[in-house]
């Protein structure tokens, strides 16, 4: 089966009216939008696909590919309804975790959502958007590693960094609920009606549960902003928002 694109994200971004109206067919259950979004759009799935598969051990071959390139059609279509254009990320970059999952089963890695290799998320300056208080987190990035490892890289350059990194400690919040607060709040940030869809598959978790772990890891933070004035500060993050 024939489909467009070049592999890279050239032509297609987030405002592309076509995009939202395929995403709206696939909210609304229209199946055979699977085989529009693959035919239209599958030159950047496949570039996705293969920047997440970099990341990992093992190599796809072009079928490995192609085939991949269908089953995150049909992930997106499972998700569908929770995207927003207003987002300000495209379909699968905003769903980097399902691609992420299909790549690891092709390549035949069991995934271990707290170990190091975790899905490729938003660069530096991005996660010190919620830890800064600008509150302008947007679209995924392609830098490598967890969010919580990510904010154990600009702790030593930014200071809001480093007292949130800190409070993660002194709140007593396991290494499992601070990756998950993140990734949750990096998600609703991102514009995503739906973040505990998104983040659940993750931790191997019911979304029900991820909502009580943000927020038990959030109230933490949050009593000790309250109790500690160095902590003070924290209150006004995005991420506690």
């Amino acid at each position: 089966m024939a489909r467009k694109g070049s592999g890279d994200d050239k032509g297609t971004d987030q405002g592309d009216d076509a995009l939202v109206h395929i995403m709206r067919r696939l909210a609304a259950g229209d199946e055979a939008a699977v085989v529009t979004l693959y035919e239209r759009y599958g030159g950047p799935i496949a570039a996705a696909v293969r920047r997440t598969a970099q990341t990992r051990p093992g190599r796809l071959d072009r079928d490995d590919v192609d085939g991949l390139v269908f089953e995150v059609c049909f992930e997106l279509a499972a998700v569908a309804a929770a995207w927003s254009p207003a987002g300000g990320a495209l379909p699968w970059v905003w769903a980097r975790h399902r691609v992420a999952n299909a790549v690891d089963r092709v390549l035949g890695i069991v995934v271990e959502p707290l170990d190091d290799e975790r899905v490729p998320g938003p660069d530096p300056a991005q996660v010190g958007d919620l830890a800064r208080g600008s509150g302008t987190a947007g679209a995924a990035g392609a830098g490598a590693g967890s969010l919580l490892d990510t904010l154990g890289q600009v702790a030593p350059d930014m200071a809001s960094a480093r007292l949130l990194a800190e409070a993660l400690d002194r709140g007593r919040v396991s290494r499992r609920d601070g990756a998950l607060l993140l990734e949750y709040a990096y998600e609703k940030h991102s514009g995503n009606a739906s973040p505990a869809a998104t983040v659940a598959p993750v931790f191997g978790m019911k979304e029900v549960s991820v909502r009580q772990a943000a927020r038990r890891a959030r109230q933490r933070l949050l009593r000790l902003a309250a109790s500690d004035e160095r902590f003070a500060p924290l209150a006004d993050l995005p991420l506690l928002a």
